[in-house]
């Protein structure tokens, strides 16, 4: 080929009349070789051209080389946790590169159940991304190594259940920058009012078109934070850990002092709860639950 000078690097000479299969590593636009300009770069380190390499198409299969991994979808959400029950943070276009720093498996959407966690700090199914595979192409999320089975493993104290809800509250926790403080506020009071599960109630059937873990009756209260309907009429929000925590965390923000009060006193000025001295009694198994996810 004369015209390797005007496409990525090719270092290895290939014959033209062989369609090869080669490990692709990533893949970047170069030269236009009969109507396919993608160059595949492979494990030898060096760039061939897409058209002679066996992909079954001219489009990304892999991640463009020194940049992410493309959306193969229109207005993609991207959630603050692994699944389609979690807050959505942004979207993403079709054909926007995302760069994925870790995956977790959550929902299964069409056959695949990972969700990669871009730099944008939220969670993409990985169906909707050209990584090229539905199986891990980076570490597990949390620190786990690719394929495991966990989301990272759980918290301390925590089933899986448990620690998927925490690791949303969390996740909201920092990125409202709510710090140290909010993180022991929001789950001192998720462990008390709940064990930190999503609760239906038997007084607001509309909860159950949601996710839940659980059926309570308390009045109207639903949710991780036990939310009453009447107060926080949202009850899409309500059932939803991330989403309930924002609604958390706006009354805790307008109250003076925040940032250094007790925390059980903290919690009690949000909830308004008819057991003050709850939430005090949960704050040790708080501080190891946010210690062990970044805080």
């Amino acid at each position: 080929m004369s015209t390797a000078a005007q496409a990525p690097e090719l270092a290895t000479q290939w014959s033209s009349n062989i369609i090869w299969t080669r490990m692709s590593t990533c893949q970047a636009p170069g030269t236009d070789i009969n109507g396919d300009n993608l160059w595949d770069k492979t494990t030898d380190g060096c760039y061939v051209s897409d058209y002679y390499v066996s992909t079954g198409t001219s489009n990304y299969v892999t991640g463009k080389c020194g940049s992410g991994y493309p959306i193969k979808g229109d207005n993609v959400n991207c959630r603050s946790g692994p699944g389609t029950s979690y807050s959505v943070v942004k979207q993403y276009n079709k054909g926007q590169d995302v760069s994925i720093t870790c995956q977790a498996p959550g929902t299964d959407i069409n056959g695949d159940n990972l969700w990669d966690k871009t730099t944008d700090g939220c969670y993409v199914s990985d169906y909707y991304v050209s990584t090229g595979t539905s199986n891990y192409v980076t570490g597990q999320c949390g620190g786990g190594s690719g394929g495991g089975s966990g989301g990272g493993g759980n918290l301390p104290g925590l089933d899986a259940t448990q620690s998927s809800h925490a690791r949303a509250i969390i996740a909201e926790t920092k990125r409202e920058n709510l710090g140290h403080q909010g993180c022991l506020a929001a789950i001192a009071t998720a462990i008390t009012e709940s064990g930190i599960l999503i609760y239906a109630n038997s007084n607001v059937p509309d909860s159950f078109n949601y996710p839940y873990d659980a059926v309570g009756s308390d009045y109207d209260s639903v949710g991780i934070f036990q939310q009453r309907v009447s107060y926080y009429p949202d009850i899409a929000a309500d059932m939803d850990p991330a989403r309930s925590a924002q609604q958390f965390f706006a009354v805790m923000v307008t109250i003076s002092g925040w940032q250094t009060m007790n925390i059980g006193d903290l919690c009690q000025e949000v909830q308004k709860s008819a057991y003050p001295d709850r939430y005090q009694e949960n704050v040790p198994a708080a501080q190891a639950i946010c210690a062990a996810d970044g805080y």
